[in-house]
């Protein structure tokens, strides 16, 4: 058929269509022909798997020869076509359009054929082990059975093929895994008091790098590494940065990593040193070059955030300095984490523009002040949280002379009204928390006189967040001993003068030592000294009303507003617990509050308990003369123990403004129609001063019967 060909090709252009159609026929047929023969070699081998005597090579060196031939017919009909446009034409065309349809037949016999022979190759590597060519040649299946639009996915014998390229597929991998796993081996012991995580590399390197390619190639190697990375980082990496940790390497083929201690004591330069050990380890083993880039350039995808991100958070993070002292000294740690920052580039582990750590610890100075007021503000917290009740007594100083020595000038008619006691915080119980915190804040401003200028502003607004967390911390943490123990709220009240106090003083202490950073800067704490007093004062008020409180639900109780011919025994006993309330008061307050601030507190609720007292009694309608006798010796009994809760009795009258009320009234329940006017004294007497007539009019009309002379009693007071 050859010769036939050519002897054709020779006279084409002399040719006419009769002749143009017999040879296209001939071809036709041995298209059939061969078709038939495909068909049956393959659906042998795919199908029905009967042993076939035929080669198929054979088929494969008759297909290429009728693709030759095709080719240059082809090429003879469109120079026909050229020649006999305005005649033939549509003939030719159609002769052609026969012969595109049996070429397409022709390849897709082309591509069967080249199927079953690239799935015995795939076959004859694997048995010689050569695995490389084998997961190529896969490749190079699963191109031709992926190929989009092709019409071998139409054939019946599609599937069964595909089905070979996959049982091929997955038996070449399942092999090179269980050869991965015999080069590639992990041994994990934990015996409960020490972990113990062995990596051993065996045979040569060759075969591991034969291994990592051929993975490559079935595009299963993201898998593998993803596999790899996983227990690298679990099983080493993060024993190494998170605990003590002994490793070593055995025959430069065995790393080991012992755990013994779950918390790291090691150094920062231990930790890079061990993970230094594991990447020259896993560079020795896996240097292996995969088209333009490495097993270990390709690691990094799956490795790096991990490792970086443990290895800031658990280690590198913690050496940042915390003192000036320790910033001055941080250069050798800055070049110990350079130089392992440029073996792990060295390696092709990470690119140029992947230095976290060494980018990290360059901006040192901002980390340092970051980390110091991170650090110094959960200390603060840690202080606001202890207990108020653990204080000590401070005394008053007389800070008058400090002030006028520091203050850059003080007015002298100023200072001539100023007394020895200006400037001073009174004598009182502080919690040794606030202490504490204000030597905290004067450590701050020390080390911001120390620290870099660019440091300073950062280091005197974390003091001045010291005292806004004390603000609201306080108060939420303590809220309810605040609401409901005398004695906290009293320290607390002490302690936010005290800091107030002395906030008014740190900016005149520290004004020449100021970093010239900080002159752009107004640096005063007065607003919060006012947010400290009101916080302080507030809470201690609303304590002063709920303790008023239960003295008033007390006498609500008592029947004052209900007096028989005797009194009722529940006055007594409300006007007696009254008293021990105040009593109690006393002790937990007297020795705690500034004395002035206690004898104001204790003289609201005493005054608050005489005002309600005087109130109950003047509006009652009738009071026999045994009640007023029984109620003038319950006054009485006031009037002797209530000014005991004051330091000085003599006192009572300054802080207690209805105490003269209650005395009057006692006179009035135990006096004649004759005494009552006497000291009314037509409006100018002392029961005018504390008593309006109507009051009067009421007491007396509630004492006495209704008689000529009280008649006219009541007549003369206007």
């Amino acid at each position: 058929m050859s010769s036939l060909v050519v002897d054709v090709l020779a006279t084409t252009v002399q040719m006419g269509m009769a002749e143009l159609k017999v040879e296209i026929n001939t071809i036709q047929k041995e298209i059939i022909k061969l078709k038939n023969d495909v068909k049956k070699f393959i659906e042998d081998n795919y199908i029905d798997f009967l042993p076939t005597l035929k080669k198929d090579h054979v088929l494969v060196e008759k297909t290429e020869k009728l693709l030759d031939e095709l080719r240059i017919l082809q090429t003879n009909i469109n120079d026909q076509i050229k020649v006999e446009l305005s005649g033939s034409t549509k003939e030719l065309k159609n002769l052609s359009q026969a012969l595109k349809e049996s070429n397409m037949s022709l390849v897709l016999s082309q591509q069967l054929l080249e199927l079953n022979e690239s799935l015995s190759l795939v076959q004859k590597y694997r048995e010689k082990c050569h695995y490389i060519d084998a997961a190529k040649m896969l490749n190079k299946i699963a191109v031709l059975l992926n190929k989009p639009n092709g019409d071998l996915q139409l054939l019946n014998i599609y599937e069964p093929i595909k089905d070979c390229y996959h049982i091929a597929h997955g038996s070449l991998l399942k092999i090179i895994y269980e050869l991965w796993d015999q080069h590639v081996q992990w041994k994990i012991t934990d015996d409960g008091k020490k972990n113990t995580t062995s990596l051993t590399i065996e045979d040569e390197m060759k075969e591991v790098q034969d291994l990592i390619i051929s993975l490559y190639h079935l595009d299963d190697l993201t898998s593998c590494m993803q596999i790899f990375s996983n227990k690298l980082l679990k099983n080493v990496i993060d024993p190494i940065i998170r605990s003590d940790c002994s490793v070593y390497v055995e025959e430069q083929k065995v790393f080991n990593v012992i755990t013994e201690n779950n918390k790291r004591t090691d150094t920062y330069k231990i930790v890079l040193h061990n993970l230094q050990m594991l990447f020259q380890f896993v560079h020795q083993h896996f240097n292996v070059d995969i088209e333009d880039k490495t097993f270990i350039y390709e690691l990094n995808e799956y490795l790096w955030k991990s490792l970086s991100d443990e290895l800031l958070k658990n280690c590198v993070s913690e050496i940042i300095p915390r003192s000036n002292i320790e910033l001055q000294n941080f250069k050798s740690i800055e070049n110990d984490i350079q130089q392992f920052e440029n073996y792990l580039l060295e390696i092709g582990f990470i690119r140029e523009n992947e230095g976290i750590f060494t980018n990290y610890v360059k901006n040192v100075d901002r980390l340092y002040i970051d980390k110091l007021s991170l650090n110094l503000l959960m200390k603060a917290s840690e202080l606001m949280k202890k207990d108020l009740n653990d204080s000590f007594k401070y005394e008053s100083e007389n800070n008058m002379k400090n002030f006028k020595d520091d203050c850059w000038h003080l007015d002298p008619k100023i200072e001539q009204k100023l007394n020895k006691n200006s400037f001073q915080l009174p004598s009182c119980q502080i919690s040794k928390s606030a202490r504490e915190i204000l030597q905290l804040i004067e450590n701050i401003l020390d080390e911001m006189t120390l620290s870099p200028e660019s440091c300073a502003p950062k280091l005197f607004y974390t003091s001045r967040n010291i005292f806004e967390e004390y603000i609201w911390i306080v108060p939420e943490y303590h809220k309810n001993f605040l609401e409901t123990i005398p004695q906290q709220v009293a320290l607390f009240h002490n302690n936010c003068m005290y800091l107030a106090h002395h906030l008014m003083i740190l900016p005149i202490k520290y004004r020449n030592k100021i970093p010239n950073s900080l002159q752009d800067y107004n640096i005063t704490y007065v607003d919060l000294t006012l947010k400290l007093r009101s916080i302080g004062i507030e809470y201690f008020q609303n304590h002063v009303k709920y303790q008023r409180d239960i003295i008033l639900n007390i006498l609500k109780n008592s029947g004052l507003t209900q007096l028989g011919q005797e009194l009722s025994p529940d006055i007594e006993r409300s006007l007696r617990q009254c008293i021990r309330q105040l009593q109690l008061l006393k002790t937990v307050w007297l020795d705690v509050l500034p004395m002035n601030i206690y004898c104001k507190a204790l003289g609201c609720i005493l005054n608050s308990m005489i005002e309600d007292i005087v109130l109950k009694v003047i509006t009652v309608e009738d009071i026999s003369a045994a009640a007023a006798v029984e109620l003038v010796n319950l006054f009485n009994m006031i009037v002797n123990r209530a000014p005991s809760i004051l330091p000085e009795s003599n006192s009572i009258t300054r802080y207690v403004n209805k105490w003269t009320k209650l005395l009057e009234l006692i006179k009035v329940l135990e006096a004649s129609l004759k005494e009552i006017e006497d000291r009314w004294a037509g409006g100018k007497g002392p029961l005018a001063r504390e008593f309006t007539s109507t009051q009067i009019k009421q007491l007396i009309r509630a004492l006495f019967q209704n008689t000529e002379r009280r008649s006219m009693l009541l007549t003369s007071i206007k």
